[in-house]
């Protein structure tokens, strides 16, 4: 018969990487994982701040494909704190997926409100002369 002991302080696991460092997530997550299904669940939340942002930049509302938002970065500023700063980039497009765009945005997401805190166009595509 074998026991095993162990205090608090050994089965305490530390965080990789400081909450203000924060979590770069330039990947795609396997199709069909729980990743792939929190990000999922994340962009529908913040899909009407999202679109209200691209609204008040092109000055219309634009298309954009959810399962196509790259999340660059995700930040806790301190662990265990339920504020979250997601910095992701999306690529409005008009008719059938003719990207007009390439924009990054910043949300802070906190208990109390969601709000984007930086819009960044970063590129310009021609648009198609039968959508101007």
């Amino acid at each position: 018969m074998c026991f095993v002991y162990c205090t608090p302080q050994e089965v305490i696991a530390e965080p990789n990487n400081t909450a203000k460092q924060g979590i770069p997530y330039e990947y795609t997550p396997k199709e069909g994982s729980i990743e792939e299904l929190y990000k999922d669940i994340i962009v529908t939340l913040i899909y009407p701040y999202i679109s209200r942002e691209v609204e008040t930049h092109y000055g219309q509302p634009l298309l954009y494909d959810l399962f196509d938002i790259k999340f660059l970065k995700i930040e806790r500023p301190s662990y265990r704190s339920f504020e979250f700063i997601i910095k992701l980039q999306i690529r409005p497009f008009v008719g059938a997926h003719n990207t007009i765009g390439i924009d990054d945005i910043t949300i802070r997401i906190t208990p109390s409100e969601t709000q984007v805190e930086e819009f960044k166009h970063i590129k310009s595509f021609p648009i198609p002369p039968n959508f101007k």
